[in-house]
């Protein structure tokens, strides 16, 4: 059976398609098709690029059809406005997210010029806000138009399933994050936590084993009545977000990453601790709403962040986010004592709050889910239909990695790399690995691609910058050359397995960056630019077993540097997505100074 599980539209759509027959996942964000960052369109440039064949069944990871959270996910309307955006997009022709940022007076200059150039595009953007005007929305009607649209959408790509599913958001970030875990078959509990998604910000499932899951726990995500104004912890993340000046939903590890340089103001924070309750019964998290409301005020926070100072201010709502979820976790564990802690959604993504989970509560054994955020609901709904239909998904266990996407012959890169004029290129074979570590080891920053893509955030050494920890002035050639970000944001290692217990202080196998632990204070010295301010690392333990290649690469390095440690980052310009192709991966490379590119067994320079 093919099931075709998607985050069909909104803030990180993605499409997985799982074949439970061939035990295969693939799965892909928009985003890495249209390198516009946390794509908010529907998955038609997936499907544009990729051809499926056939699919038996579609899902989707929403439910709430009347539209009570006010999420506005699955009401009629969405319909047309994704409609309104393609048509834009046909028009604008954006290449980066940044070409999105169209003042109202330059995007109606290019719709008249559009007249004369793209009349399509043009009709189907007014006809699309024709028809929305025309929309009295009911749950009856949004569920049929959005069944429809799905239908309509697919079937221009010949592909006609048997039905239409829908699942309730959480579920489908818990789902996932159990299944694909190493507690698979044992007891667990799930934690789901972001902005919000049909009406809740946070959901606790009880696993106890594959067939029995039960809700626990609860956290709504009231509506304050305009905007973007939900009581919900991932949404007063966003907010402060939005007072540091930076992008929302999307810049939220820059707040994390600069927290490390302060203390939280005793102010911001005691008036957010008063403000949240804890119901331990329900095992729900509440607001107050009159404390919790200044909260939701970009002018008031801005001033906070004024008198606290940008450290401070950001350390406040960390510091908060990590206090709240232990005490709620710790109270969770008393009702329901286990070992193992999924975590999954949007503030999964807090490498710092997983890790004073790990060091505050019981729960010995955490899973972060590497696709935490919205795109891993695509294998949620789809893990979902296969479970409501009968399948057998016992081999789901056995993805320790999510290597979910595409992957590229060497004669498919050849013929890439032969059409461009400014690079010139050697063929390594399978030596690249060695060669990578020899030119990493001489302070070269170089790019790897190679093998299926990752799913998720995280690049795990298949579409990855690399870089040697040791040197100094590392960290500063990437942030200001290369990647063009905040010098105060951290780079993460890649690390043998074998070298964990002698490095950190007090660790797990942990495979996905998802996560930080402590280094041993002897050991920071020698790697600098793997180390945080505060004395911790995101890293990525790896075995063989899970990206042989990338091993080898890692056990040259140890035999030269006499550390199994490299510096790995994603292979992107910063504010574009990950690689996805390798014509991607020249264009970035060309564009980001890097010194080399390894892919697919060809050493690349520049000419």
């Amino acid at each position: 059976m093919r099931i075709m599980g998607t985050k069909y539209c909104g803030h990180d759509s993605a499409l997985c398609i799982l074949d439970t027959e061939q035990k295969k996942i693939f799965a892909i964000s928009t985003e890495r098709v249209t390198r516009i960052k946390h794509d908010a369109l529907d998955i038609t440039p997936i499907m544009n690029a990729y051809d499926f064949g056939s699919i038996d069944y579609v899902a989707h990871s929403y439910s709430d059809f009347e539209d009570r959270g006010h999420d506005g996910e699955l009401r009629e309307k969405m319909t047309f406005n994704k409609e309104i955006e393609k048509a834009l997009r046909s028009i604008i022709k954006p290449v980066y997210a940044s070409d999105l940022g169209l003042t109202r007076v330059e995007k109606n200059i290019m719709i008249f010029k559009a007249i004369f150039t793209d009349f399509y595009a043009v009709r189907a953007y007014y006809g699309a806000k024709f028809n929305r005007a025309l929309v009295k929305e009911t749950p009856e009607g949004n569920k049929k138009a959005f069944t429809e649209y799905i239908k309509k959408n697919l079937a221009k790509y010949g592909l006609i399933p048997k039905k239409v599913f829908f699942y309730d958001h959480h579920l489908c970030h818990a789902i996932p994050s159990y299944y694909l875990s190493p507690f698979n078959e044992k007891k667990a509990l799930a934690l789901t936590i972001d902005g919000q998604g049909d009406g809740y910000f946070s959901k606790l499932y009880y696993f106890n084993g594959i067939d029995d899951h039960k809700l626990v726990g609860e956290s709504k995500a009231k509506f304050l009545g305009h905007g973007d104004k939900f009581l919900s912890i991932g949404r007063l993340y966003n907010y402060f977000t939005q007072a540091m000046d930076l992008r929302p939903n999307s810049d939220e590890g820059k707040v994390e990453a600069l927290a490390a340089f302060g203390t939280a103001d005793e102010s911001i924070y005691q008036d957010l601790i008063n403000a949240t309750k804890i119901d331990k019964k329900q095992l729900s998290i509440n607001f107050d709403i009159k404390l919790i409301e200044p909260f939701y005020d970009i002018n008031w926070l801005k001033k906070q962040r004024n008198r606290a100072g940008d450290e401070n201010f950001c350390a406040s709502i960390q510091t908060y986010l990590e206090d709240i979820m232990v005490s709620y976790l710790n109270i969770a564990y008393e009702k329901y004592p286990t070992n193992n802690l999924c975590l999954s959604g949007g503030v999964a993504a807090n490498i710092i709050m997983s890790l004073a989970l790990y060091e505050r509560t019981n729960f010995t054994n955490i899973y972060v889910y590497p696709a935490m955020a919205d795109d891993g609901l695509a294998i949620g709904s789809a893990i979902l239909t296969a479970i409501n239909l009968g399948q057998d998904i016992s081999w789901l266990k056995d993805f320790s990695m999510p290597y979910f996407g595409d992957s590229y012959s060497r004669q498919q890169v050849k013929e890439v790399l032969d059409g461009f004029d400014n690079i010139v290129y050697e063929d390594l074979g399978n030596d690249w690995p060695k060669e990578a570590a020899t030119s990493v080891s001489k302070g070269k920053i170089c790019a790897l691609f190679h093998g299926c893509m990752e799913f998720g955030p995280r690049a795990l050494g298949n579409r990855s910058i690399i870089a040697n920890p040791m040197l100094e002035d590392t960290r500063k050639k990437i942030n200001s050359y290369i990647k063009k970000r905040p010098s105060y944001q951290p780079f993460c290692p890649s690390i043998l397995e074998d070298e964990r217990e002698r490095l950190f202080k007090d660790s797990f196998p942990h495979k996905h960056m998802a996560i930080a632990f402590r280094m041993r204070d002897e050991f920071i010295e020698d790697l600098p630019c793997a180390v945080h301010v505060d004395g911790t690392a995101r890293p990525q333990f790896v075995e063989e077993k899970d990206n042989p290649q990338y091993y080898l690469y890692l056990k040259t390095l140890k035999k030269i540097t006499g550390y199994g440690v490299s510096l790995n980052t994603s292979f992107n310009l910063h504010g574009r997505t990950i690689v996805r192709s390798p014509k991607d991966a020249v264009i970035d490379f060309i564009d980001c100074n890097l010194d080399e590119l390894f892919i697919e067994g060809y050493r690349v320079k520049r000419n």
